[in-house]
């Protein structure tokens, strides 16, 4: 999904102080809306947006009734009455984050509520909401000069390039728990931000099933394709099936399986798993096809190895994009007098 938040406008803003509910360090709540200067909005929308790289959408989910879930209904309330609502229900969204801030790792950090106009999905205009979190606080040094010379002090303050927590909820799928963007930057013993604060799930979207099936062909490789084939070979197996992904605009299931099975030997396993894999996760069959999101393929391809380590202190890397030509340079033996395993390497020189 083609996102563009570079012409969004930061029209209202509410800053809140929110600490760790299991210390009692309590909340400050803003009296009044921040009064933003063209300046200052240019940096924060900088500071708001510029995290948002990703398209992988989110909405929000409950499990009996949507309506239950607190960040939607303060959502829907602020869309619906505009800045009338904005600072009460930006009070409310600040007291439900405290309420849930209760492990203790989580730090204490200024809240910000924001909206903004003309944020672009899809060449379309949008409003959003969004939800920030700073909680870390970094030395700056500031220098001011005068008759008297140059001073200079230290100063604690916030990295305008570093968001710890962010969502971008906007205007569009209400009735479904809107659309969503987020950002986490938190440990993964403290996610209260997605699971308890927000409560989301990922949407069944050309990124997520691009994300999905890359993971699924990453499965089979370790749970079925390791069990008779080297290591060498599972690199060019993965490395294949994420290249496929790279190269196409469309998924097709049938075009995949030649690419990846030129021989019948493992297709048949390979749909046999495939279709395990979609019951238990509730996908869509892949015989339905979608568009391939490359946010998604760039995403998992830092999940995809290309090296092969070994125990006496060297590492072999294929080139990732062009495994299946590394893999045939390369061989794999025994060596009965030093009881070893060896790789055999093939080149014509060395590069620098």
């Amino acid at each position: 999904m083609q996102i563009d938040l570079n012409p969004a406008r930061l029209t209202t803003l509410a800053i809140h102080k929110v600490g760790n509910k299991l210390r009692n360090e309590g909340v400050v709540a803003a009296k009044e809306l921040f009064p933003l200067d063209e300046s200052l909005s240019i940096i924060l929308q900088d500071f708001f947006l510029s995290p948002f790289k990703s398209d992988e959408f989110y909405k929000f989910a409950h499990e009996t009734d949507l309506s239950l879930n607190e960040i939607n209904t303060f959502c829907r309330n602020i869309f619906d009455n505009d800045r009338e609502a904005f600072l009460e229900q930006s009070i409310h969204m600040l007291h439900h984050l405290y309420a849930v801030s209760v492990h203790p790792h989580i730090s204490s950090g200024e809240l910000y509520i924001a909206h903004f106009r003309e944020c672009q999905i899809e060449g379309m205009d949008l409003e959003a909401i969004g939800i920030f979190k700073s909680e870390h606080k970094e030395t700056f040094l500031k220098v001011k000069s005068d008759d008297d010379g140059v001073q200079m002090s230290a100063e604690l303050g916030i990295n305008v390039r570093k968001l710890d927590k962010g969502v971008l909820i906007f205007n569009t799928f209400a009735d479904e728990g809107f659309s969503l963007l987020m950002v986490d930057k938190g440990s993964e013993d403290a996610r209260y931000w997605r699971d308890d604060f927000l409560h989301v799930e990922r949407i069944q979207d050309n990124s997520y099933q691009t994300e999905t099936f890359l993971q699924l062909t990453r499965d089979f490789c370790e749970e079925v394709f390791s069990r008779e084939q080297e290591r060498k070979d599972q690199l060019v197996f993965l490395n294949k099936s994420i290249n496929y992904f790279g190269k196409k605009k469309a998924f097709e299931l049938d075009d995949f399986k030649d690419t990846l099975f030129p021989t019948e030997e493992y297709r048949e396993e390979f749909d046999e798993f495939r279709k395990t894999y979609e019951t238990n996760f509730n996908l869509p069959p892949a015989e339905e096809g979608f568009a391939i999101s490359k946010g998604a393929v760039r995403h998992m391809r830092r999940q995809f190895k290309s090296n092969i380590r070994l125990d006496s202190a060297i590492e072999i890397r294929l080139d990732p994009k062009n495994a299946e030509e590394a893999g045939e340079f390369m061989e794999r033996g025994y060596d009965e007098q030093r009881g070893m395993f060896f790789y055999k390497l093939y080149f014509k020189e060395e590069l620098d």
